[in-house]
């Protein structure tokens, strides 16, 4: 087993507080305002030394987006173990993403949105991201599997479809009624419904409407 020794220790914890003031910096400012003096001001490093553990903005920007990403993984994971499989995981799994855009809407601008020019994510930052994808194929599958949704659900098309949906929902919240407590608001009551409109569009029992 390896031990992690104090010096180690010391920049792990140095670079999660670069990270922090950075999200700080974001969610004041936009996505797109990151600034590394800024940063390494905030955490009391010189502009140089902040470049010992992130060589340019845009791998801080990859570093927050991996951290991102995770976070949302979490979040999805936890609604896929906590409910019973099909409809209900795919249900929680969209109000679990729309309650992660809500809290963190800096985060949002970078994750989910083109908010950055000249910003990839690497592979590395983006391999969560597949992680929350799966999650949603497998309660979709479930949810063929248990002629819950027409087998059509699971095409590209109707995973974009309720992306969208889940999408278009958190940007209407964020835009118009950002702070409104969860389940409150204009458009946050929205979600079961959304999800409802999803699985009568997919209904098991009738040909697929979906036309590819």
């Amino acid at each position: 087993m390896h031990t992690v020794g104090p010096r180690e220790r010391h920049r792990r914890q140095t670079r999660e507080e670069i990270l922090d003031a950075a999200l700080a910096v974001i969610s004041e400012l936009g996505a797109g305002a990151l600034n590394m003096s800024e940063v390494a001001r905030r955490v009391g490093l010189r502009q140089p030394s902040l470049y010992q553990y992130f060589d340019s903005r845009l791998a801080l920007y990859d570093a927050l987006f991996e951290r991102g990403m995770a976070q949302h993984l979490d979040r999805v994971r936890a609604a896929a173990d906590t409910n019973a499989p099909g409809l209900p995981t795919l249900r929680a799994i969209v109000c679990a993403t729309i309650a992660f855009t809500i809290e963190q809407p800096a985060l949002t601008q970078l994750l989910f949105r083109p908010a950055v020019p000249g910003f990839e994510p690497s592979e590395q930052a983006y391999r969560p991201s597949l992680e929350v994808q799966h999650l949603i194929d497998a309660a979709i599958a479930a949810a063929i599997e248990r002629r819950e949704l027409h087998p059509a659900a699971g095409s590209q098309q109707g995973t974009g479809l309720l992306v969208a949906l889940t999408a278009g929902i958190s940007s209407l919240q964020l835009g118009n009624d950002q702070f409104a407590r969860p389940g409150a608001g204009r458009f946050l009551p929205l979600v079961q419904p959304a999800v409802d409109m999803f699985a009568a569009y997919f209904a098991p029992e009738k040909p697929a409407a979906w036309k590819p």
